[in-house]
């Protein structure tokens, strides 16, 4: 009967002991990539002057841009060409002065640029902009009318946001 005891003791630590199960540490990780992006509204203005009366043409141009850390950004314009009554016409004669008129997150520490388009040049409507933002600036084009014959000038100016 003693066997019968131990045999049955034996058989019962085998079947009541938990078996050990593996434990596995596993993780996920997310990774969200976000790339820069930036849009300007308009991408193109019309620009129209009739000399004498009608020399300056105001437009508003808002941009939004996600950079990354450290790039500049800029709202590049682009002449794309001038024309009068006797034809072509210099781009240096037509200058811009511009203002904010609203700016949030890193497009409040920008300013809206002045200058004029010296030929082959792709200025930025936008200085000190360094950190992702959106920045409106009024811009207000004026067409010299030194050595220019009166009559109906127009031109289209493209204009693009980029974080370099």
């Amino acid at each position: 009967m003693q066997k019968y005891w131990i045999g049955l003791l034996i058989l019962l630590s085998v079947t009541a002991t938990p078996k050990a199960f593996t434990q596995r540490n596993s993780s996920s990780v997310l990774v969200v990539r976000i790339g820069p992006e930036a849009r300007v509204d308009p991408s193109q203005i019309t620009l129209s002057f009739r000399l004498p009366d009608q020399l300056v043409q105001t437009a508003t141009v808002a941009a939004w841009v996600r950079a990354l850390p450290g790039q500049q950004i800029q709202i590049a314009a682009r002449l794309l060409n001038l024309t009068g009554p006797d034809g072509s016409v210099s781009s240096a004669a037509l200058a811009w002065k511009g203002a904010v008129s609203e700016a949030s997150a890193g497009g409040k520490q920008a300013s809206c640029s002045s200058g004029s388009f010296a030929s082959g040049s792709m200025p930025s409507l936008a200085m000190n902009w360094r950190q992702s933002g959106m920045l409106r600036c009024t811009v207000s084009f004026e067409l010299s009318a030194a050595s220019l014959l009166p009559g109906r000038y127009s031109g289209i100016l493209s204009l693009a946001a980029t974080a370099q």
